[in-house]
């Protein structure tokens, strides 16, 4: 899908959304997060117990990395994909969105890097923080899931029925991570994600110093 014309197909890329949240999401479980992310930085990757997500998560960093897809975040993630299910029921969809200001646009995408840097301390400070309750992903494995999550995953997706994608686009800081890696055409100039990557940069070095005894 992400590299052929079939993700002009609206049944084939219907069958695919629908594939990726019942087993993906609902069976398997098993979703790029910052909870997983940082537990693999502190506690070291799961090669052998978790080899088909350890590939999962190589695909989601290096394809970015290496052409223009974001083939995550855009065909495999379950949250994102019933996002797109529930696109084309958003009510004015194609009409000027004038009750939405720009600055309001705005402010809400920096709640992803508002979020990334709450997680690099409680990473870099090994706070007792769950950061799965930040992200709506655990809400798939409902048996275990925290209301926290739970609540995220709901309220991310009312939200959508109001603005398309919007979870994805103002809420989520593992597709603010993986966009970043994305190639862009303006990739030589000096951008506002640029400033927040060094931002990050300087808190980690920061907190890593002063945690050095």
């Amino acid at each position: 899908l992400a590299f052929t014309g079939l993700r002009g197909s609206r049944p084939v890329r219907v069958a695919f959304q629908l594939l990726a949240i019942v087993y993906i999401g609902f069976i398997n479980g098993d979703m790029v997060s910052q909870s997983l992310l940082v537990g693999w930085a502190q506690n070291g990757v799961a090669w052998r117990f978790a080899p088909g997500l350890v590939l999962l998560v190589a695909a989601a960093f290096l394809v970015p990395l290496t052409t223009h897809r974001q083939v995550y975040c855009h065909h495999l993630c379950p949250h994102g994909a019933i996002q797109q299910l529930i696109k084309n029921t958003v009510p004015g969809r194609g009409r000027p969105t004038s009750w939405r200001p720009r600055w309001l646009s705005r402010t809400l995408s920096l709640v992803p890097v508002g979020l990334l840097v709450w997680v690099a301390i409680v990473a870099l400070r090994q706070l007792p923080f769950n950061l799965a309750a930040i992200e709506p992903f655990d809400a798939y494995v409902w048996r275990v899931a925290g209301w926290a999550t739970v609540a995220i995953a709901i309220g991310g997706l009312a939200f959508s029925l109001l603005v398309p994608m919007a979870y994805c686009r103002f809420g989520c800081p593992t597709g603010a991570v993986l966009n970043y890696l994305r190639l862009q055409g303006a990739g030589d100039r000096w951008t506002r994600r640029d400033a927040a990557a060094l931002a990050l940069l300087g808190l980690a070095i920061g907190l890593r110093l002063l945690a050095i005894p």
